[in-house]
């Protein structure tokens, strides 16, 4: 019976610990939602260009592009996935709308069409 109540309890250890991990994990996806969310609502605009497009082993769309901040002097180069769909890709050379974090240019995104 010993051995039944020390498992039980490093089953219920594992569990918990288990939990805990998947919680954190959430936590931490829903901290980076509300971050990119925050950007698109918030930050501030500027007119991009794409540099590269490639497609990752795991088959998402990856796009390099260039943005210059407001009263910056260097440009800012950025990766971002965007998604599986090829049609969803914008071409190298194409202007695009990106949206950034004045406080830290280099947190920013591709804007979402209007």
């Amino acid at each position: 019976m010993q051995a039944m109540d020390a498992d039980g309890i490093t089953l219920g250890f594992v569990a918990a610990v288990a939990i805990a991990f998947v919680g954190a994990v959430l936590r931490r996806i829903a901290g980076a939602r509300r971050a990119h969310d925050w950007l698109h609502l918030y930050g501030a605009p500027a007119q991009g260009e794409v540099l590269r497009v490639w497609q990752e082993h795991h088959g998402a769309y990856c796009v390099r592009y260039r943005f210059t901040p407001r009263g910056a002097e260097a440009p800012v180069t950025r990766d971002e996935y965007v998604g599986y769909l090829i049609a969803a890709v914008p071409e190298v050379g194409t202007k695009v709308g990106v949206r950034y974090d004045p406080e830290a240019p280099e947190r920013s995104l591709l804007a979402r069409e209007p």
